[in-house]
């Protein structure tokens, strides 16, 4: 297996190299890398460009009467050789310490400097000259160095416009690869079979990996060629009317996504793409710009990418563009037609060149990011041509290393109908799948209706009261549903409190049917006296060890104002009369007077303020409150709950129920065994003794027994 240099340089050099610092080159011309480093482009904002503060004299070159120097290549890597050799020797460069992949350069006799282009940035590289010495190959010097930047232009003779589609930041934080996908201008004169590109241009562009040519210009243009302009044994597709998918038309025609599908199967293929059109800026720039956007490079990045093609200095369409002769008229021509920046006036008559009205487009794509709404457009695809979800995720993997989530396992839950009791768990585990999936913004759980049942951030399912919800687990885009059914169960709620007409909460946010947390409304929905929210009130639901299963039980001590309590509302009718019950204890044995950490109160749904409601006191074990009242002029029953916790005490409360009742009759029917003859009962439906002294009941009559 062949050894990385960063693991054992100091081992290949020895100890010199750790006296001396490892040279570094930034190979991004220093134009180039003060755009990079310097602009940051508002996404929300595709009016304004910045390119022109660095594209200054543009273009360069034309047919030689332009000023300055080209902007699209990249800095070399300068070598000067300490001895001076009379005979030729050959200069290796390379990233591993086996040289292999090395890449090679005649130095001639006596040579002593010589320029290197097209390297990767971000590596470390050996290098080695290596000579005949009669007949014994020696190695004449030696050393390592360092490459910085990020954007690797490209100098192929005679070729404009060239760079590496690497290094761009990508999903997860991880860089496009680089030597997978080189873009740029033509390589033949227009339909001629002229080339541009020199043999050294050639010969450098198949050293940077190249071996397929996806050409979006007509065939016409390439002559009806069946293999590359640099080389009989890389394929060639042009892909016809590619204009019909650039830029701001992109969506009207399916150009564009079928030069990617022919991009993903070459590169299946182990064939590194020289993708082009004419100039390399609006029909490349769109499948490049799907490319990147589908990888997960940022909107600014993006734009940057774009207009790069703005620093080409190039001589494309000289065989078009013979007027005007003047030089100046022929410069503005030229920025009008060639300036790639995208960003221009939104006014401009230019539509081929709008790159605002791409990404505008693309915008109104499904998906929560640009990367998702790309990924949507390219699997929808136009007129029938789309690329599948499998090669979308394959060619974000070749390009970038990040693996997409597919799909999400419950353990077998996913999909399926769950039942639980109330105060179950279920602790879920998703799987993603593929295994080695990459994550984004991990994994999520949502409940449908966290009433029925909760989930935690951690997979924990807990079953809260009778209903049906649904449990969603999502990942990036992907999700996975399982339903749990509670079974709805009355509360367990004394016999003698049941009357009929038993008035349920009616206010939608503190529905109660009748009378247990275990099947309320979590109490997130109840209110504080701030009219605040609850999720910082201090008050938890509790479940039995045995017998009832949930219950309300406070953490910490409330305000005595109860301005940091919790409470909730009944609707009742006007001059009617009502029981209202519940269940209470405290923690320990201590007694609580008059029931001091509840309060009822009458009042009405515009005022804060009214009636107050006498109760008995109860202690360390579980008491059954009621309160009888007639309603009078107020419209609804309010319970406050404040100073929950004293000196290690908690009050605990359940089963509450509000009834209807008439006390000018009896009672209307009770829900207790069926009542027999001459049995006595007292005005709440139990049976007494015959001898209680006060208003009882006899065969539906009242009497007072004195």
């Amino acid at each position: 297996m062949r050894k990385i240099l960063l693991f054992s340089i100091l081992g290949l050099l020895g100890m010199q190299a750790m006296s001396q610092d490892i040279p570094e080159y930034c190979l991004e011309n220093d134009v180039v890398h003060r755009y990079l480093t310097e602009v940051q482009y508002d996404p929300n904002d595709y009016s304004y460009s910045k390119i022109r503060d660095y594209c200054y004299n543009y273009p360069w070159d034309w047919e030689g009467e332009g000023n300055g120097v080209r902007l699209d290549i990249p800095k070399p890597v300068p070598f000067k050789f300490t001895k001076a050799l009379g005979s030729a020797r050959t200069l290796y460069i390379s990233e591993y310490e086996d040289y292999g992949d090395a890449w090679t350069y005649a130095v001639g006799q006596n040579v002593d400097t010589l320029d290197v282009y097209n390297l990767i940035p971000g590596r470390t590289y050996l290098w080695k000259t290596v000579y005949d010495d009669a007949g014994v190959m020696t190695v004449a010097e030696s050393g390592v160095f360092k490459t910085t930047g990020t954007l690797r232009m490209l100098k192929i003779d005679n070729v404009f416009n060239v760079r590496d589609m690497g290094g761009w930041i990508g999903l997860g934080g991880k860089p496009l690869k680089y030597g997978k996908i080189v873009r740029g201008s033509r390589l033949n004169v227009n339909k001629s079979t002229t080339l541009m590109i020199t043999q050294n241009g050639i010969d450098e562009l198949r050293k940077v990996g190249m071996r397929s040519e996806l050409d979006m210009r007509d065939a016409s243009n390439s002559v009806n060629a069946t293999h590359a302009f640099f080389g009989n044994d890389c394929p060639i597709l042009n892909v016809n009317a590619a204009y019909n998918s650039r830029i701001a038309t992109f969506a009207n025609g399916p150009q564009s996504i079928q030069g990617i599908n022919q991009l993903i199967a070459w590169l299946k293929e182990g064939k590194p793409v020289y993708l082009h059109c004419s100039v390399g800026a609006d029909r490349t720039g769109t499948v490049a710009y799907l490319v990147g956007a589908l990888c997960g490079m940022s909107e600014d990045a993006l734009s940057k990418e774009f207009e790069l093609t703005s620093f080409s200095g190039d001589k494309i369409d000289n065989e078009a563009v013979k007027s005007p002769k003047n030089l100046q008229e022929r410069y503005e021509r030229l920025v009008r037609q060639r300036d790639y920046t995208g960003r221009l006036d939104p006014n401009d008559n230019n539509e081929s060149y709008k790159f605002a009205k791409m990404v505008d487009k693309i915008k109104t794509y499904p998906g929560a990011t640009l990367q998702q709404k790309v990924y949507y457009h390219l699997k929808t695809g136009v007129n029938g041509t789309k690329v599948s979800e499998a090669d979308l995720r394959w060619l974000i993997k070749e390009m970038t290393g990040f693996v997409m989530v597919e799909g999400i396992g419950l353990g077998g839950f996913e999909g399926t109908e769950l039942e639980m009791e109330p105060a179950d768990e279920l602790q879920l585990t998703p799987q993603l799948k593929p295994a080695n999936a990459d994550t984004l913004s991990g994994i999520k759980f949502t409940s449908s209706n966290p009433a029925v049942a909760t989930v935690s951030q951690t997979g924990l399912v807990t079953a809260v009261r009778g209903g049906t919800t649904t449990i969603t687990v999502s990942c990036d885009g992907v999700s996975a549903k399982m339903t749990v059914n509670v079974p709805v169960v009355e509360a367990d709620v004394p016999e003698y409190a049941l009357y009929n007409n038993v008035k349920c909460p009616v206010n939608n946010k503190n529905k109660v049917n009748n009378g247990s947390f275990e099947y309320a409304i979590p109490l997130y929905y109840w209110y504080s006296g701030t009219k605040a929210d609850l999720t910082a009130a201090a008050f938890d639901v509790k479940h039995y060890a045995t017998g009832d299963s949930v219950y309300i039980e406070s953490k910490v001590d409330g305000e005595p104002s109860s301005t940091g309590s919790i409470r909730t509302e009944w609707k009742v009718t006007k001059n009617k009369d009502y029981v209202f019950g519940y269940r209470v204890k405290n923690s320990t044995d201590l007694k609580t007077e008059n029931n001091e950490n509840l309060v009822l109160m009458l009042t009405t749904s515009t005022s804060e303020t009214g009636q107050i409601l006498e109760y008995p006191s109860y202690d360390g074990n579980w008491t059954d409150i009621q309160v009888i009242f007639n309603s009078g002029n107020y419209t609804r029953l309010r319970a406050v709950f404040s100073h929950l916790s004293q000196n290690g005490n908690n009050t605990c409360f359940d089963a509450f129920y509000l009834a209807e009742i008439d006390l000018s009759t009896g009672i209307r029917q009770s829900a207790a065994p069926a009542i027999q003859e001459d049995e006595v009962y007292d005005l709440l439906g139990r049976k007494v003794p015959a001898d209680t002294k006060g208003i009882l009941i006899r065969n539906g009559k009242k009497f007072i027994n004195y």
